[in-house]
């Protein structure tokens, strides 16, 4: 007698294990110069930045505002992520030094409330920044919003 289990696990990123959907599914069309200036977080900027590498993105990831001030007057990024605390901060500097670039705050904690007023004030947010797919979703979305 033979017997066949299947068990159904539901981990960290299980999204990204679905078949179809996983990351390495999911290579970028059109490639981004993606800018990453998280300061709360090295570690998360850092798994960004792999992340977008694996699916074909052009990332760069800055740990300095001296750093962030010089990679935003080249002017050659299409998304800027930054955490939410940043992101006030930020977007005046890159209207004044990138007409083309959108931001998109990455929301580490906050209550539902914060992060539909974060979605409100910032348009295109990362509402979930420990899953994978969230950053792609965003990209999408922010360069959906940038066409229209």
């Amino acid at each position: 007698m033979f017997l066949v289990s299947i068990a159904a696990v539901n981990a960290c990123g299980d999204k990204a294990l679905r078949i179809g959907r996983g990351i390495r599914f999911q290579r970028a069309v059109n490639p981004k110069s993606i800018l990453i200036y998280i300061p709360s977080n090295v570690t998360r900027a850092s798994q960004v930045q792999s992340l977008l590498k694996k699916v074909g993105h052009k990332p760069y990831w800055v740990q300095s505002e001296n750093n962030l001030s010089e990679a935003l007057k080249s002017g050659k990024y299409d998304l800027v992520f930054t955490d939410l605390g940043a992101a006030q901060s930020l977007a005046p500097q890159i209207g004044n030094f990138s007409s083309k670039a959108v931001l998109v705050a990455v929301v580490s904690e906050g209550t539902k409330a914060e992060v539909r007023a974060a979605q409100k004030q910032y348009n295109n947010i990362v509402k979930d920044p420990h899953n994978a797919i969230s950053y792609l979703e965003a990209i999408d979305q922010a360069m959906r919003s940038k066409k229209g």
